[in-house]
């Protein structure tokens, strides 16, 4: 008896040959003896989610009609029925349905056909009809539990919209412009973890970077449960529906942003879209970030130069129980500040395709704080003299730190987003001899007096070059402390005052309540972030063109904070929702 057969990778698609397979007998040669165990061997697998598809010799309203009567023809895909060579079909029938051949069985009782079919298509598993009797239990056929048949639906709206496209005279282009196809960034990972795992460990074809998950859905739940609450993680489940029907969750990235970069960890596709190159269009939304590719991938998202401009993003509302709506163009979009913005900016790349940032950087084992008002003053006032710069540069500060493009942002339906939270923590130094006053700080020194304390210089440098910059900061600065309410005041007046009124502006207000505080309501609040607080609700007084954004709104519990200025990935998410509700601008030309 021939063992229970195995093939080197989880089987998708059966394609059946008919004759003296599927039944016994030639269908025009006298009749048939119709198999009742590979009728109800395709309606398991179906069940499973295991596809299976015609590849006949016949004349195809017979077998339709045959298989109509029996009440099983609406369960194969992609029907190939007709008196042509099989191997070509076959090739064509995988290209079509978006499958790699060493994922589908082809079973024929006919060797040249199994010949013919696998030269066709390298890698395709085939077999005579003996192993139909094996199928059932074969590990790599065994699927996922799908009683909807949600998989065999998706597929059917494929061979329904494939069937559309070859009796049309359009391009294949053409036709995708009038196929109304929608894309919705669902950004509540979460409530859809499961798709989002089953997408990272079983696509193939257009799985990019390959980073799977254990086995184990448990540990594979905790693993991305993790890397999703990071602040500097950003991911969406990507949903896809057109004219011919929805096609439900087929894609899924993460990416992570180290020192502002950002790392795709993971793109992943069904195949289900293959060639309406949604994963072009997510892609370029996401502005490009580096993506590691591992293995074959049949799509090429850095050398293809296709530009998709037949999709309709859409985004949901914070109400639940409305529909996802057509995302808002906001037009050209300035944001400056720390990882605050930097964690929101993900979600408005949806709305802009022009987005200037200016945010924190990491340099020289410091952090350039583009989130402190020094920097962005001077910018405003003309620049730094020639000795200014120079005493700058003495503490590695570069002539591009003290530059913006703020005052490039004037159309109607631009936003501003500023964020200030540095001029609340780290403290400033005076320049003794040219007056420059910056900010300074090494990890583990916030809030502190560099200059007063040689012990503290000692414990923070960790380099040759922050020893020698810190000397000279001793030796050349002075200690201002943090920025005073009244100087807070006069700077935000300023910076708003040049920005043009039609020019919508997003002030992010600081959180003032750290982990403790929701174990002790009592604890007091955060006092310099109440101070940044109160100067930046005084400047948006009377001003109809800001809007101040508090994260405390969005921050339930010690659960979502990090630390006192860094979220859980989802709070961000809120925040990016009550900003869809607050803003009114009008559409961007």
């Amino acid at each position: 008896m021939m063992p229970c057969p195995e093939f080197p990778e989880e089987i998708r698609l059966i394609i059946w040959d008919l004759d003296e397979t599927f039944w016994n007998g030639t269908l025009t040669e006298g009749g048939i003896a119709y198999r009742q165990d590979c009728h109800d061997l395709v309606l398991a697998l179906n069940r499973r989610g295991v596809m299976n598809a015609i590849c006949s010799k016949n004349d195809h309203a017979n077998i339709e009609r045959l298989l109509k009567a029996k009440d099983i023809w609406d369960q194969f895909i992609f029907p190939s029925i007709d008196w042509t060579a099989k191997g070509p079909r076959i090739a064509a029938m995988l290209d079509q349905i978006g499958l790699r051949p060493q994922s589908v069985l082809f079973i024929d009782d006919n060797p040249m056909n199994l010949a013919q079919a696998a030269a066709a298509a390298p890698g395709l598993n085939t077999a005579g009809p003996e192993v139909i009797c094996h199928l059932k239990d074969a590990p790599q056929l065994a699927g996922k539990d799908d009683p909807d048949l949600s998989r065999l639906g998706q597929y059917k709206i494929k061979e329904a919209k494939n069937h559309a496209k070859e009796i049309t005279d359009d391009s294949s282009l053409d036709f995708l412009r009038k196929s109304d196809v929608q894309v919705l960034f669902d950004y509540d990972v979460t409530a859809h973890l499961d798709r989002a795992i089953e997408l990272i460990n079983r696509t193939n074809q257009l799985n990019f970077t390959k980073n799977r998950l254990p086995e184990n859905i448990e540990d594979a739940r905790a693993k991305l449960g993790a890397a999703l609450s990071h602040n500097t993680s950003d991911a969406a489940l990507i949903r896809v529906r057109d004219r011919f029907g929805d096609y439900g969750y087929v894609g899924f990235y993460l990416t992570r942003r180290i020192q502002n970069t950002r790392r795709l960890e993971h793109f992943c596709f069904s195949c289900r879209t293959l060639n309406m190159f949604i994963e072009h269009y997510v892609y370029d939304v996401l502005n490009n970030p580096e993506l590691p590719v591992r293995g074959e991938v049949l799509s090429d998202l850095q050398n293809d130069p296709i530009k998709v401009d037949w999709i309709t993003p859409l985004t949901l509302l914070p109400e639940k129980e409305k529909p996802a709506q057509t995302v808002q163009n906001f037009g050209p979009i300035f944001a400056r500040g720390g990882c605050d913005l930097a964690s929101l900016m993900h979600y408005l790349t949806l709305h802009s395709s022009q987005i200037t940032e200016e945010f924190n950087a990491p340099r020289n084992g410091q952090m350039l704080r583009r989130d402190h008002t020094a920097f962005l003053m001077p910018a405003l006032g003309g620049g730094l003299s020639a000795a200014e710069m120079e005493a700058a540069q003495s503490l590695g500060y570069q002539a591009q730190d003290f530059e913006t493009d703020l005052l490039s942002i004037c159309r109607p339906g631009s936003l501003c987003f500023l964020s200030f939270w540095a001029d609340a923590d780290i403290p400033v130094y005076r320049h003794k001899d040219t007056g420059l006053q910056v900010p300074y700080w090494l990890v583990g020194a916030q809030n502190h007096d560099l200059i007063a304390r040689a012990d503290l210089r000692a414990a923070v440098a960790k380099t040759d070059v922050q020893r020698e910059r810190l000397n000279i900061l001793s030796r050349y600065f002075e200690h201002l402390g943090l920025l005073g309410p009244g100087q807070m005041v006069q700077r935000y007046t300023q910076i708003l005052d040049v920005i043009p009124p039609q020019v919508q502006i997003v002030l992010m207000l600081a959180n003032e309540r750290g982990s403790l505080f929701f174990l002790n309501r009592d604890k007091p609040r955060h006092r310099h972030h109440q101070i940044l607080n109160t100067a930046l609700r005084q400047v948006a007084e009377q001003r109809p063109n800001v809007m101040l954004l508090n994260p405390e709104n969005h921050i339930h519990d010690a659960q979502d904070l990090l630390d006192l200025n860094h979220f859980r990935r989802d709070v961000y998410h809120r925040i990016y929702l009550e900003l869809l509700e607050g803003l009114r601008l009008p559409k961007a030309a």
